[in-house]
């Protein structure tokens, strides 16, 4: 069933979130007759991938207690106290817009009376009205945040507090998914606008997350919530309301496992690539059909779009659906989807995320179906927004990626968007070529032949053509987010344009080739580099380059299908060179996981 099926009410939405100015934050609440400082604490930590500069959470009870830090979640579980019963809290794991990553503005926040205690995912714009607003009633605010706001302001509503919620969700502007809890009172309050929320009943109580992943352990089915939504959870009852009356909504089943508990999860997930890849080509082989390669066919104009390591995978698909089908095609940025020339009903736009919540990637969405283009969405989370949103979805199954820098997702999605190829030329990809292409991901990942100490370098350069060029760039992306180390990607044909003049005895060059054809020129382009004194390394499926040093990845007979190799020692340098500056590849400085702000 698909999940337009399942939210038969929003069958006919072109899109669902109208607001997507909001923060990377993980918030998870809980009530009901466990120990909810433990279930809360677990839930941070699993959510602790979508911001780690702070954490916090409020405990229940006759009188609220909050305790929050900054840094990460073990530095806050350090500081609770052991024991007490407590069977209703809150929590909240922070990527800092408004305030520094400190103590103080840390989550959750208390109001001026300190009865309520809020917890906020959101950007709120209308942030200097509403402090106003608060001003003039005598209160100030302690942090630097716009979500404290909410506290107050909840507070000055008074009476019924599922009231309150839905007066103080309506005033904000922007976005505001929020969970509040309430001195003496055992529920937790949930409001969503904007940022993704779901909610569960389950045997021992209710919980509220915004990710899945925190409720796998404790439920099979949730429901996820929609702008303007909000509910009041407790041990008894999961109860959803929308402009004041009760709605019943379908619950849809958790396809995801909580990650198991591991010294690297970016090790784990390399490891996990051949089995994933597996997994993406049952799913998207089912997905596939006539209609959608006929629409690719028909479109005037096709267009693929997303961020950061899917705007890769993008570029790949355009590559693959101009060689294979010869389909003229655009790759384009998700945060620039907006420069170009406007779309239309002849207009086909594949949109790649990984999370399906990235916020540039969902604006782009929107723009596009208001425009009145066909959307494809190529996400790893079904009950996304993403997938929720589009008219089509590619579900890549790839299992939960924990790690901030993305691997086993990347290589699905180029798997994906090679498989649509195929299909919008007539052909498919057979399972004995899939079979091949998992054993040599296999054979990748067991020998680690790329890292020597000498990459540990800011002048450290990757070059490729065509599809290389993309695997080059997706290289030089993981080494800048888990070293932070400078590393550029460059068509090797420009090198004697310009970039050249960087190249001298201290740099070292890594040279991709997977295609034959394009051996001779890569050849002469390692002789330029090396005459400039640079130490090459090649990382070939072709042939030998004539480098320094040659890593020769498993044969495989489908050039289109070496991308997926080819980038896999890329990885694991990027991990290990991250390991060996005694880096925390897995939360990389100044990054999260889900990029749900503009």
């Amino acid at each position: 069933m698909s999940l337009v099926n399942i939210y038969g009410e929003f069958s006919c939405a072109k899109f669902l979130c109208p607001a997507y100015k909001y923060c990377m934050c993980g918030i998870v609440g809980y009530s009901g007759s466990q120990n909810a400082k433990a279930i809360v604490m677990d839930g941070l930590r699993t959510l602790e991938y979508r911001g780690y500069d702070s954490a916090g959470v409020a405990l229940g009870g006759d009188r609220l207690k909050v305790f929050k830090t900054a840094g990460r979640v073990n530095a806050l579980d350090a500081m609770l106290p052991a024991g007490g019963a407590c069977h209703t809290a809150i929590g909240h794991t922070r990527w800092a817009t408004h305030g520094k990553p400190n103590a103080v503005n840390a989550h959750p926040h208390l109001s001026y009376d300190k009865k309520i205690a809020v917890v906020h995912n959101g950007v709120l714009e209308n942030c200097a009205e509403l402090k106003s607003e608060l001003a003039g009633k005598g209160i100030s605010c302690v942090s630097e945040t716009d979500s404290e706001l909410l506290a107050h302001l909840l507070a000055l509503e008074g009476g019924d507090m599922l009231e309150a919620v839905r007066r103080v969700g309506g005033k904000a502007k922007g976005s505001a998914t929020f969970l509040a809890i309430r001195e003496g009172d055992p529920a937790v309050y949930v409001f969503r606008k904007g940022a993704s929320m779901l909610v569960a009943k389950g045997e021992y109580g209710s919980f509220a997350a915004s990710d899945g992943l925190a409720l796998a352990r404790y439920v099979g089915t949730a429901t996820v919530l929609q702008d303007d939504e909000y509910a009041r959870i407790t041990h008894d009852v999961c109860a959803i309301f929308k402009d004041g009356a009760r709605i019943f909504k379908s619950s849809t089943p958790l396809r995801v496992s909580p990650p198991k508990e591991c010294a690297c999860h970016m090790r784990a997930e390399i490891d996990e690539i051949p089995a994933a890849l597996e997994r993406t080509y049952l799913k998207v082989s089912e997905a596939l059909d006539d209609e959608l390669a006929d629409r690719v066919r028909r479109a005037k104009r096709v267009m693929l779009a997303g961020c950061g390591t899917a705007f890769h995978a993008c570029r790949y698909g355009k590559l693959l659906l101009e060689q294979m089908a010869g389909i003229c095609a655009e790759a384009v940025a998700a945060s620039e989807a907006d420069e170009g020339a406007p779309v239309d009903g002849d207009t086909l736009a594949l949109f790649v995320t990984q999370s399906g919540e990235t916020a540039d990637t969902l604006l782009a969405m929107k723009r596009c179906a208001e425009g009145g283009a066909y959307t494809v969405a190529v996400t790893n989370v079904e009950s996304s927004g993403a997938a929720l949103a589009a008219d089509k979805t590619l579900f890549l199954d790839a299992g939960a990626e924990v790690a901030v820098a993305a691997t086993k997702s990347y290589c699905c999605q180029l798997l994906a968007v090679n498989m649509l190829a195929r299909r919008v030329a007539g052909d498919i990809l057979r399972e004995e070529e899939l079979k091949k292409l998992t054993n040599g991901a296999k054979e990748c990942i067991a020998r680690c032949e790329l890292f020597e100490k000498r990459m540990l370098t800011d002048k450290l350069f990757l070059v490729g053509r065509g599809q290389d060029l993309v695997t080059a760039k997706e290289g030089a992306l993981k080494l800048k987010e888990i070293t932070y180390r400078q590393a550029e990607a460059y068509a090797a044909g420009e090198l004697k344009h310009g970039p050249i003049a960087l190249i001298d005895s201290e740099s070292t060059v890594i040279a991709l080739a997977t295609r034959e054809d394009c051996l001779p020129r890569m050849r002469a382009t390692v002789s330029e580099l090396r005459s400039r004194g640079a130490y090459v390394v090649g990382l070939s499926g072709a042939g030998d380059l004539g480098a320094d040093k040659t890593v020769f990845l498993p044969s495989l007979e489908d050039v289109t299908l070496r991308p997926i190799l080819c980038v896999l020692p890329l990885q694991e340098l990027a991990l290990c060179s991250s390991l060996c500056l005694g880096l925390d590849p897995d939360k990389p400085r100044n990054l999260a996981k889900s990029v749900t702000v503009i």
